[in-house]
């Protein structure tokens, strides 16, 4: 008997269509990395000072009512407050509003880390109007980097970097689109209000929408477009001064000081200098590209350091970014990391509690932009390799962390 072939079952055109569009990709990666982050710690953090200034913010209060003794807090005048920038906290409201001191901080950095994780794919999709180009990108933004680690434990400390990514992943977003200057410094007002050193990026945003703002050019001063630039920096002015105005409520000074009134920081041997000194790189520079795994003789032989590990290991494909094209945006892309370094390098701890380099995050997007922009027009078959080994370093990053296989 002879069988007729089976006709292979066609997608419905709306199918295809809904599979070319960004967004259906971006909402489904959101998902997938909602799910891996809260599998991979899924117990609620005890460093929650988010959820706790929230609902000091929602009783009228920016200080702390008799927080733990294991939190790190400020101490002035018989008070507790949170060292870090409002912003997160700001963006628990709603949940704390409804479950008080039992919002689990852990859960709003698994959601945000969705967040992220599908501002990164429409990124890429910026970037690479191919779906298989932007969702191998997509997949080294959510798994490929410490983002993984840090965003699933969800600590206050690491909850920021979270914040900043996706902040400032939008603000680039825009930056390569419409180029709304509200938005952009809408987004660089978050970052900085989460993470103060990320304020620096506004030189990429500046630089990377001259075009607009300077059509005929930097040396044509007459013709700049000075409203463009006032309505980008309006935010980010409001915000500073809305920060200005917290401090002076917490600490009777506008200053940002807040870490330095911590009980004992000048104490600890990172800051025999001062919080901040040019001395400071060095330790920053040696984690970035010096630290390795520690290799013991027992299994599991290989140990997490818990002070950092270098970044090309973490994440080598951002390799890439050294092949990205000279043009205007990824010089503007470099000269905004160098600025947020510039500030993050002198700042006397380097992370301690890691994995890989942290403060890194707070470039992240535009080094995400220029190893993209480094692949070329197609996602090349070494960079894919790449991304895989990736995915699989941050996932044995997760894994012995989680199992305590870490060294000091």
């Amino acid at each position: 008997m002879i069988f007729a072939a089976s006709p292979v079952p066609s997608v419905p055109a709306p199918s295809r269509a809904l599979l070319r569009r960004p967004a259906f990709w971006a909402a489904a990666l959101a998902v997938l990395a909602f799910a891996v982050y809260h599998f991979s710690f899924p117990d609620p953090t005890p460093h929650d000072q988010y959820v706790r200034l929230a609902d000091a913010l929602l009783h009228g209060r920016v200080d702390l009512v008799d927080p733990p003794r294991y939190l790190e807090s400020t101490t002035y005048r018989g008070r507790h407050y949170v060292m870090n920038p409002p912003f997160p906290a700001l963006l628990l409201l709603p949940y704390v509003a409804l479950r008080g001191l039992n919002a689990n901080q852990s859960l709003a950095s698994h959601l945000l880390g969705g967040a992220m994780a599908a501002a990164l794919l429409l990124l890429a999709a910026r970037l690479r109007p191919r779906p298989a180009d932007s969702l191998w990108l997509g997949l080294l933004g959510a798994f490929g980097t410490i983002l993984w680690y840090h965003t699933a434990v969800g600590s206050t400390w690491y909850m920021a970097h979270t914040v900043v990514v996706a902040a400032l992943a939008l603000g680039v977003l825009e930056t390569l689109g419409r180029r709304r200057p509200l938005l952009i410094g809408l987004a660089v007002a978050a970052a900085y209000w989460t993470r103060l050193p990320a304020i620096m990026t506004l030189l990429f945003f500046v630089l990377a929408t001259a075009p607009l703002w300077a059509p005929a050019g930097l040396r044509a001063w007459r013709r700049i477009d000075l409203g463009y630039l006032i309505r980008l920096a309006a935010p980010v002015a409001a915000v500073v001064l809305l920060n200005m105005l917290y401090n002076y409520v917490r600490f009777g000074t506008i200053a940002d000081v807040a870490a330095a009134l911590r009980p004992g920081i000048s104490e600890e041997p990172w800051f025999q200098r001062g919080l901040f000194h040019p001395s400071y790189i060095l330790r920053h520079l040696r984690i970035l590209f010096l630290a390795l795994p520690v290799f013991v003789p027992r299994p599991p032989y290989l140990l997490v350091p818990w002070g950092g590990l270098a970044l090309w290991i973490t994440t080598p494909a951002f390799v890439y970014a050294l092949r990205a094209p000279l043009r205007w945006e990824t010089v503007a892309a470099w000269l905004g990391i160098a600025a947020v370094a510039a500030v993050d390098f002198m700042f006397g701890n380097p992370g301690v509690s890691q994995f890989g380099y942290r403060f890194a995050m707070d470039f992240y997007p535009l080094l995400f932009l220029l190893a993209a922009r480094g692949m070329g027009e197609r996602v090349p078959p070494l960079a894919k390799v790449l991304i895989v080994l990736g995915v699989a370093v941050n996932a044995w990053g997760v894994l012995w962390t989680r199992w305590g296989w870490v060294a000091p």
